[in-house]
């Protein structure tokens, strides 16, 4: 909530409505569109995009499972997937995972560095995933970090990364 209020007083004080900003992103039409795409897959992200775990459980939960009541309410379809907002050790633990495990998702990524393997199947919500952020976006490093090269140097030697 404290963030909330910080953001409405940084806009307002900037002359920015922050209402206006909706403009900028798709509309309900648009992502019906894409959804009905063979290539495209929708998964759920929050309601709210706030830290899980800084939340009480039942706001927590109203975060990762009323964005899957949206979706399946819009689009037709519950998503599947799910990547936690902020999916770092001290936003993503044990509860969280819990979590949207009980909301029905099939699987769930954090923001922890790494590639997939064989033993990720016991922790499908609970995956590592490889972040285009801006940093390393030439097709080599991509292919380097794709190679698992990267995931021990990144996560203190450790192969299998999850929560």
């Amino acid at each position: 909530e404290d963030q909330r209020a910080v953001l409405r007083e940084l806009t307002r004080s900037n002359g920015i409505e922050l209402g206006a900003r909706q403009s900028m992103l798709m509309n309900w039409d648009e992502i019906r569109a894409m959804a009905g795409h063979s290539l495209v897959t929708i998964g759920a992200h929050t309601v709210n995009h706030r830290n899980l775990k800084r939340l009480s459980e039942a706001d927590a939960r109203h975060e990762v499972e009323d964005v899957r009541r949206i979706l399946q309410a819009e689009l037709g379809e519950a998503p599947r997937h799910f990547a936690y907002p902020y999916g770092y050790p001290s936003a993503v633990g044990d509860r969280e995972v819990g979590i949207a495990r009980d909301a029905g998702y099939a699987s769930a990524v954090t923001t922890r560095h790494g590639v997939l393997r064989a033993e990720h199947a016991d922790f499908l919500q609970a995956l590592p995933r490889i972040s285009v952020n801006g940093r390393y976006q030439s097709v080599a490093h991509i292919r380097t970090m794709l190679s698992g090269v990267t995931t021990p140097l990144a996560n203190a030697g450790k192969m299998l990364v999850t929560i």
